[in-house]
C-alpha cells in the first residue's frame, strides 16, 4: 500500500486537480455536471473489474463496494430517469484491465476516493446546506462509519495476494494498473469540463 502511494504521487495530484468539487463558487448544476462524468466513468470501470476482483471474494465484498448504485441514487434525486441515465456518455478508453494485479491497482484508485470523498462531503454539506435540493450525497457518504474498516480491508487483501503472488512483476503491474487509472480519472474529467490539460 504505501509503495502504491509513493509510485503513483504524481498521477493521484494531476487526478486532484481537476475534481472542482472543493470550489468556492460551485453551483448546484456544476454539482450534477461531476456526479454524471464520475457515472459515466464508474459504470464501465466497475464492469471491468467484476470479473477479476471476484477471485479475491469473499474477502473484498464486492457487492458492497459498487459506487455505480450511489451515483445512480443522486443522479435520480436530481432528476435523471432510467433513459436519461442510459444516455449519458461513457469513458472511453478505460484502464486495460488483462488480469488481478491491474484490476487491484485500479480498485486502489476507486477505494481510495471514497477517503478523499470524506472531506468532499463535509464540504459540500456545509455550502450547500440542508436546503439546497441537491440530494442526500449518496455517492460521496459510500460507507458511511464504515469507510475506515472498508478501506483497512482492502488493503489487506490487496496486501495477501501480493504475498501469494511473491512476484515483483505482479506488484509492478497494480502499480502500472493505479496510475493507468488516475490518468484515465483525470483525462475523462478534463474532457468533460473543458478543463486544460496540466501534465
Amino acid at each position: 500500500m504505501q509503495r502504491l502511494k509513493t509510485e503513483t504521487r504524481s498521477h493521484h495530484e494531476r487526478t486532484e486537480g481537476v475534481v472542482r468539487l472543493m470550489d468556492a463558487h460551485l453551483t448546484p448544476g456544476d454539482y450534477q455536471s461531476h456526479l454524471e462524468a464520475f457515472y459515466g466513468l464508474y459504470l464501465p470501470l466497475e464492469a471491468l473489474l467484476a470479473a477479476p476482483l471476484s477471485a479475491l471474494e469473499p474477502a473484498l465484498n464486492l457487492e458492497a463496494r459498487w459506487k455505480t448504485p450511489l451515483l445512480e441514487a443522486d443522479l435520480r434525486t436530481l432528476g435523471h430517469d432510467t433513459g436519461s441515465l442510459a444516455r449519458l456518455p461513457r469513458a472511453s478508453p478505460l484502464p486495460a484491465v488483462p488480469g488481478l494485479a491491474e484490476a487491484l491497482g485500479c480498485a486502489y484508485v476507486l477505494e481510495g476516493s471514497t477517503l478523499g470523498g470524506q472531506l468532499i462531503l463535509r464540504h459540500l454539506m456545509r455550502h450547500f446546506g440542508p436546503d439546497a435540493g441537491v440530494g442526500v450525497f449518496a455517492f460521496f457518504r459510500a460507507y458511511g462509519d464504515q469507510v475506515g474498516p472498508m478501506w483497512r480491508a482492502f488493503g489487506e487483501a490487496l496486501t495477501q495476494a501480493s504475498r501469494r503472488a511473491a512476484s515483483e512483476s505482479f506488484d509492478a503491474a497494480v502499480v502500472q494498473g493505479a496510475r493507468d487509472t488516475f490518468d484515465t480519472f483525470a483525462a475523462w474529467l478534463m474532457r468533460e469540463h473543458d478543463v486544460p490539460v496540466r501534465l
